[in-house]
């Protein structure tokens, strides 16, 4: 799950290195006590980079601390989610906020895949 996930403190050009790595256009931002705290998708990025923000701007002042998030893994809550709000990345977190999983559009689409052999 490392792949989803980086610090307050790296640089949006960090983001967007583990963004192109995870292939689902979004990281989860995760606090000192590796709690999830927001999101940062490349939506956001462009919107920074466009306002006249830096590569190297800490990824913590463009943050997006209301994210959705299960959790329990649902598919057929998190295929509703997924589209009526259009993301591509739903982390599932304990009641404290720790990353227990994600689901991303893969797994939305092999739960369509299986509901529709049924």
């Amino acid at each position: 799950m490392n792949k989803y996930c980086i610090e307050q403190s790296y640089t949006i050009k960090e983001a967007i290195e583990r963004i192109d790595a995870n292939k689902d256009r979004v990281v989860l931002v995760v606090n000192a006590e590796n709690k999830v705290v927001g999101t940062v998708s490349q939506g956001d990025i462009i919107r920074a980079l466009s306002a006249g923000k830096s590569l190297y701007t800490r990824i913590g002042s463009i943050i997006r601390s209301d994210f959705m998030y299960m959790n329990e893994p649902d598919m057929e809550q998190a295929y509703k989610i997924f589209r009526k709000i259009k993301i591509t990345l739903l982390p599932i977190v304990d009641e404290n906020f720790h990353l227990i999983g994600v689901i991303n559009m893969d797994n939305i689409y092999e739960y369509m895949e299986e509901k529709c052999k049924n």
